[in-house]
């Protein structure tokens, strides 16, 4: 079960998205891809594909197991891959798969200290602990505060997340019941300084499918203009087909 998005940057298409979540025994797998298209794919010319393995840990607590992102963009493609146990995430795998050109002169990014490291989720099974933790709060009939701390193998952050309760919205003219949250970014390590200032406090507007527990809009304007991702249409298969030109990776 999932969705496909369109990504709008300052009222331009910039990209196509598409998340899938699957639940089996114990066990919640989420996917993502993601591409940028017209001009914004001239410049970046990304490719994202990535998929976050978690699982329930006792009751209905999720926990994470297993992410691994495959990236690529003018420069070069790469494959990264962590474990989660124990409380803290290590990297399996971290290989340059191909380069494409040479990158431009920059300043290196931080490393993540261990500490940052620890008491962390992979962003994707992250995002199906936001859904079951928004649901408890609408069922609930309260309103909730929580912190959700994320570790994807390059930086460390924490998303202040505050459920709003249930809200109606419309999408290019059809409307949806959804759950609202507002999130608030908060970097924590592995971040280029200019990268550390832009996003610290950058806030957001998600409102969740109450079926998929997955985003149906995502809104900031924290970045130079405002993003909007929405979402187009369901989708019922794996992210990587629902959306096969992000992972066959075309040119």
């Amino acid at each position: 079960m999932g969705w496909r998005y369109e990504i709008m940057w300052g009222g331009f298409h910039a990209g196509d998205m598409a998340v899938t979540t699957e639940t089996k025994d114990k066990s919640v797998q989420t996917g993502m891809t993601i591409r940028t298209v017209g001009l914004f794919d001239k410049f970046l010319h990304l490719r994202f594909a990535a998929e976050g393995g978690g699982r329930e840990t006792g009751g209905t607590e999720l926990g994470s197991v297993r992410y691994q992102t495959r990236f690529s963009n003018r420069y070069q493609e790469r494959l990264l891959v962590l474990a989660f146990a124990g409380g803290e995430a290590t990297t399996v795998r971290d290989e340059i798969l191909a380069v494409f050109a040479p990158p431009p002169e920059d300043e290196p990014a931080p490393t993540v200290p261990p500490e940052a490291r620890r008491g962390v989720g992979d962003p994707l099974t992250n995002l199906a602990i936001l859904g079951r933790k928004a649901r408890q709060a609408v069922s609930a009939g309260t309103t909730t505060a929580f912190h959700l701390a994320s570790y994807d193998g390059r930086r460390a952050y924490d998303f202040r997340v505050e459920v709003k309760g249930a809200r109606r919205i419309s999408i290019h003219d059809r409307d949806f019941d959804t759950i609202e949250l507002a999130m608030v970014l908060r970097p924590v390590a592995g971040f280029k300084p200019r990268f550390q200032k832009a996003w610290d406090g950058a806030e957001y507007i998600v409102h969740l499918d109450p079926e998929s527990l997955l985003p149906l809009r995502i809104q900031t304007d924290g970045f130079a203009a405002a993003l909007v991702i929405n979402a187009l249409e369901p989708c019922r298969i794996a992210a990587e087909q629902c959306a096969p030109l992000l992972a066959a990776g075309e040119p």
